[in-house]
């Protein structure tokens, strides 16, 4: 298979005391790819601290890009926001395959024209299943539901125009959007381990209250289809594109 370059746009940094065992969000990405069976052995990466100002200053520098997780809210007022959002409407307006997860998943919808907030069901944590909606043409998996770890308080309330659902829930009505070819987004955390999982909440139990966490807890020992997804997402970068993007940069 032809080699393929995935930016890997990160938009937050781990806690310290969490950085020893799993290094960044992009890091994250790369081992969950790294491990699939269908794999990803035709995967590069190249990353981008979105916080710090990296962004591909040419669309052709990676054949997608994944934008992460975030502690950020998009409405948030942070500097990194904006810009990040113009480059994400740039990058669609090129044809440029975006992936987004998580924060990823709520700004690229944000950019594009729908909208995410919090949400006043509150905070969304543990195995959640998801039902199948519609699917892209390009999608070779008849399924009707997932299953995925989740962690957020924020929900996309509102596509972006062309979007359709892949999937949702009564909790999250929008777990999932793609347009067509271009775009193809999770709330869930396919990368997601149990153990990063149990390490990363246990500190905001005070925050989303110990019921909650609990029962979040309590659904990892439910099976994910976390392996599944992420083969979703290296059918989506293989996908055959006209690729004219070379001169294309962020004015």
């Amino acid at each position: 298979m032809t080699m393929k370059y995935l930016g890997l746009l990160e938009t937050d940094d781990l806690y310290s005391d969490l950085l020893e065992d799993y290094k960044s969000y992009g890091t994250m990405f790369r081992h969950f790819f790294n491990r699939l069976p269908s794999s990803s052995h035709e995967l590069q990466y190249r990353h981008y601290r979105v916080k710090q100002g990296e962004l591909p200053q040419t669309f052709d520098e990676c054949d997608a890009y994944l934008i992460t997780g975030s502690k950020t809210g998009v409405y948030d007022n942070e500097r990194w926001i904006e810009p990040l959002s113009k480059w994400i409407k740039a990058a669609h307006d090129k044809g440029a395959p975006l992936i987004g997860i998580c924060f990823g998943h709520q700004i690229i919808a944000h950019s594009l024209g729908g909208y995410a907030q919090k949400s006043s069901k509150g905070w969304g944590v543990g195995v959640h299943m998801t039902t199948i909606e519609h699917r892209p043409a390009w999608l070779n998996d008849q399924r009707s539901h997932m299953r995925l770890i989740y962690s957020h308080q924020d929900q996309v309330e509102q596509l972006p125009p062309n979007a359709k659902r892949l999937a949702s829930s009564r909790f999250c009505t929008n777990a999932s959007f793609f347009i067509d070819d271009c775009v193809l987004t999770f709330q869930g955390h396919p990368e997601f381990t149990p153990e990063y999982f149990l390490r990363l909440l246990e500190r905001r139990r005070e925050t989303i209250g110990d019921e909650v966490l609990d029962a979040g807890f309590s659904s990892l020992k439910q099976p994910t289809d976390a392996d599944d997804i992420g083969a979703w997402i290296l059918e989506f970068i293989r996908l055959p594109r006209m690729k004219n993007l070379s001169k294309n940069k962020l004015s």
